[in-house]
């Protein structure tokens, strides 16, 4: 009878913590009048950087050249070169030229911090479109994605760069 009883308080506790970890996951938002400077600094630094890259003859590879790229980052570029190229030459076709980017938010993931900035471009077929860089906590870029949303529907915040396998 005892053992019955354990099994099912175990098996409640186990279903339990299973729901509670697949469920959906808020990470907080960090207010921008209360970011860090130094990751103010850095993100905007970096963001600029990827939107120089998107025009670079040297495409990602311009970014290899920065002292900030993590290792995983480096590596992506160096190994998916073909993806890179053929990704940042349809930036100049869907995007076009970027007037100017504004940072709109940033998440706190624990190590690493979100930044979201949003670009005005010259395109009036596109919605929105989204730079969003991963930074983590030395400062260093994670990830990047460039997200865009058409007026037509047609892409609904869709990466148009190369995803990273995690």
């Amino acid at each position: 009878m005892k053992q019955n009883a354990i099994i099912q308080i175990s098996s409640f506790l186990l279903l339990t913590g299973i729901m509670l970890s697949c469920g959906p996951r808020e990470y907080p938002k960090i207010p921008l009048d209360q970011l860090e400077p130094k990751l103010k600094r850095t993100g905007s630094v970096i963001a600029k950087d990827i939107l120089q890259s998107f025009k670079h003859a040297n495409g990602a590879n311009y970014l290899l050249d920065k002292d900030y790229t993590t290792p995983l980052v480096h590596a992506r570029i160096k190994v998916n070169g073909r993806f890179y190229t053929e990704s940042y030459s349809m930036i100049d076709l869907i995007v076009g030229k970027v007037n100017n980017y504004s940072l709109f938010q940033v998440v706190d993931k624990g190590l690493i911090k979100t930044m979201r900035y949003k670009l005005n471009t010259e395109n009036e077929n596109l919605k929105f479109v989204e730079l969003k860089i991963d930074v983590n906590i030395d400062y260093q870029l994670a990830d990047y994605y460039l997200y865009v949303s058409t007026n037509d529907g047609t892409l609904k915040r869709q990466n148009i760069l190369p995803r990273a396998v995690k």
